[in-house]
């Protein structure tokens, strides 16, 4: 008979435990935060949507895409196309999407952004940098940024400002976007990036999904993360609440940068909310980059890094039963 007090480590984790970890995950976050994790919104990622410009010849040119965690709106997506950039275009979706969001009760607003993207846009528009990640191979850096919504009344002066001179040149904010308009806008940013990091996976990179399970067989932690170019970005890591300072987490997040040193992988990235034991990453050798401190009330999130050398792994089959 199996021994239910032993745990393992599994990289192929079903579909449902997938859901699982993802599910206990959201219901811990709901929980620290009362109703407010996905404030404005009741669902991850809290408030979405869409929004695009549409050119003089009917296409379109711009498309943003945001989303919302604990009253800040994060900017997801933000493309404009090469011919139609220098006219104010980007920054005028941006300063809409900041009004409409401002209007649904968010408090700020956030981004990431590639150095060849919008490092040197984004302050025109009143964000200030908080942090620089340098853990890209080839010396490229992404910039996090946040701002504090103003007032919707300010904010739409500087879109109507924006706006004025496009509308004369026969540019249409287009508010509820189709999903083929929107693919326009994703396709247009994903060749975008492939021109400055490289097709395929060497940008988007591979998921890596552990489940940790006792020897009954019963989930009781797991792991989802990505690998988009060589760095393993954690995003969500859950252990039950009955086994938790026992170890289990730091063999999930260890068990997660070997798979991913392996897959050639040079550092490790986390963003950790002030509730959700930023000392955990600490102790596991990430450090601070960066802090976001436009959340409302007493939460901050701490911005984590974690590099290795090549030579520092351990074969990947120590802990990982496949």
């Amino acid at each position: 008979m199996n021994d239910p007090g032993r745990f393992a480590i599994s990289d192929r984790p079903t579909e449902g435990e997938i859901v699982q970890i993802q599910a206990e995950l959201d219901a811990f976050n709901r929980l620290a935060t009362g109703t407010r994790y996905h404030f404005p919104g009741v669902k991850a990622p809290g408030l979405t949507f869409d929004l695009a410009v549409r050119g003089p010849s009917g296409s379109i040119v711009g498309g943003i895409n945001v989303s919302s965690i604990l009253g800040v709106m994060w900017l997801e997506v933000l493309w404009v196309h090469e011919a139609h950039r220098g006219r104010g275009i980007a920054s005028w979706l941006v300063l809409e999407a900041e009004r409409i969001a401002h209007e649904r009760g968010c408090v700020g607003a956030g981004t990431w952004t590639f150095d060849w993207q919008g490092a040197g846009f984004y302050p025109r528009i009143g964000y200030e940098l908080r942090g620089v990640y340098d853990g890209y191979p080839g010396g490229m850096t992404e910039h996090v940024l946040t701002k504090r919504l103003p007032g919707s009344r300010s904010v739409r002066s500087q879109v109507e400002e924006r706006a004025e001179g496009n509308r004369h040149g026969g540019y249409a904010l287009v508010p509820h976007p189709t999903r083929d308009a929107m693919r326009a806008a994703h396709r247009g940013l994903r060749e975008h990036c492939a021109a400055h990091v490289g097709e395929g996976a060497e940008y988007a990179g591979d998921e890596v999904c552990l489940a940790q399970r006792n020897g009954a067989g019963i989930l009781v932690g797991g792991l989802v993360a990505s690998t988009p170019v060589r760095v393993l970005a954690l995003e969500e890591i859950w252990i039950d609440e009955r086994f938790r300072g026992l170890g289990h987490g730091r063999e999930l997040v260890e068990a997660a940068e070997r798979v991913a040193r392996e897959a050639g992988c040079v550092a490790a990235q986390a963003c950790v909310l002030s509730f959700q034991s930023p000392a955990f990453f600490h102790a596991l050798g990430y450090t601070c980059f960066g802090t976001v401190d436009v959340y409302p009330g007493e939460y901050v999130e701490d911005l984590l890094i974690k590099r290795w050398s090549s030579d520092a792994h351990r074969a990947d089959g120590e802990n990982v039963a496949r």
